[in-house]
């Protein structure tokens, strides 16, 4: 199904680039459960999502999950191998402190004990509400992502 997430990723990158083309400055955020990790062909080659801020330029797109996903941390397991298919791509305007809006400050994976399944063979793995046909009363076989984003007030403005 690679091609397939290819051709998705690159009709995202048509409307990305078609909205850039009118509003160079457009705050652009894509998210989801891409079903590909940050180092795969419809991330990095198709949206050319980076993994480092300093190599995104106008135009551009910020992967903050590129480096952990490098680190062997994920969202999901298979096979006792992390994967990190539930992604939160920006675009460069998010990543100027100096502007007056929201600017890209972390990204983090939600996961808390309660998330984790305590025993098993996927000890360790997120717990699925279901094992085959054994209810395990858990939330979802990948850990959610999000964001945090700043933003610079100035002293003495009314109301902070």
């Amino acid at each position: 199904s690679a091609p397939a997430r290819q051709a998705a990723a690159a009709v995202c990158k048509h409307h990305i680039d078609s909205i850039a083309k009118l509003e160079p400055n457009a705050r652009i955020i894509i998210m989801g459960d891409l079903n590909d990790d940050p180092i795969n062909a419809s991330v990095a080659d198709v949206l050319g999502a980076k993994g480092k801020q300093k190599d995104v330029r106008p135009g551009g797109l910020f992967n903050p999950w590129t480096e952990l996903y490098r680190k062997g941390i994920g969202t999901l397991a298979y096979q006792d191998a992390w994967g990190l298919f539930d992604q939160i791509i920006i675009s460069q305007p998010f990543l100027d402190k100096e502007q007056t809006g929201f600017f890209f400050y972390q990204q983090h994976i939600f996961q808390r004990e309660f998330m984790v399944e305590n025993k098993g063979r996927y000890k360790g793995y997120p717990m699925r509400t279901w094992d085959g046909n054994s209810y395990r009363g858990g939330y979802s076989d990948h850990f959610p992502t999000y964001l945090v984003f700043l933003k610079t007030v100035k002293p003495g403005l009314k109301g902070f």
